[in-house]
């Protein structure tokens, strides 16, 4: 029995099974929920919903599924942040105008096809 706060961190997955009542904030890779959870359910990758689960509270994540008759009350934020959609955008811009950048100076465009192994690039 815990009394008092809990905070649960996990790299992994965590299930909630259908008897199952948390009163606690968790952090886990994927946090599947079949029972209830109250707090601050974080899921990296993704959080489930199943139809039987609860939550209640705020849930944050990049994948949310919920089945039918499940039941969330609170503040959900759901899917990439737009920084780390703009990081993205950002590096391969940045990548794509260095090739340009090198082609042009070199009057040479890359040659991305493999060497065979034992030969030499010229």
């Amino acid at each position: 029995m815990v009394e008092g706060k809990l905070s649960l961190t996990t790299n992994s997955c965590l299930t909630v099974g259908p008897n199952g009542h948390v009163k606690a904030d968790v952090l886990a890779r994927e946090v599947i929920v079949r029972g209830k959870i109250e707090g601050k359910v974080t899921g990296r990758d993704k959080v489930q919903l199943w139809s039987t689960g609860q939550v209640t509270g705020e849930v944050q994540t990049d994948r949310l599924s919920i089945e039918d008759g499940a039941l969330l009350r609170g503040r959900v934020e759901a899917g990439r942040q737009p920084n780390q959609t703009a990081e993205i955008k950002a590096s391969a811009a940045t990548a794509s105008a260095s090739t340009s950048a090198t082609a042009s100076a070199t009057g040479k465009v890359a040659d991305a096809t493999p060497l065979s192994p034992g030969t030499a690039a010229n």
